[in-house]
């Protein structure tokens, strides 16, 4: 029975972590700063048959892991592509600042 619980509890916590993010605009710098804290630094990059970071230079964000916010795949909900670049553009502007101030 042990096991079954402890499968149970492995299998709820996977589900958490890999959850995919909510895309909520206000949550964007948040995740920015704590993955500044915990040192893995990404840029979001969005867009159909050309993706591009999110308001950052390419020059800069290519230089980083790349984070999907919305590469490829043509949807039709519309206000679900609106807030993953708005999501994106607040969270790479967070780190662009972080790496811009290291730089100096």
């Amino acid at each position: 029975m042990k096991i079954v619980w402890s499968l149970v509890l492995l299998l709820t916590a996977a589900c958490c972590i890999a959850a995919e993010p909510t895309w909520n605009p206000a949550d964007a710098v948040k995740e920015a700063e704590q993955d500044i804290r915990t040192g893995h630094i990404k840029f979001y990059w969005a867009g159909s048959i050309a993706s591009r970071p999110v308001g950052v230079p390419f020059d800069v964000a290519k230089n980083y892991p790349k984070a999907n916010a919305g590469i490829g795949c043509v949807t039709n909900d519309i206000p679900l592509r609106e807030r993953q670049e708005e999501s994106a553009r607040r969270y790479n502007e967070k780190i662009y600042a972080y790496i811009s101030a290291q730089k100096h």
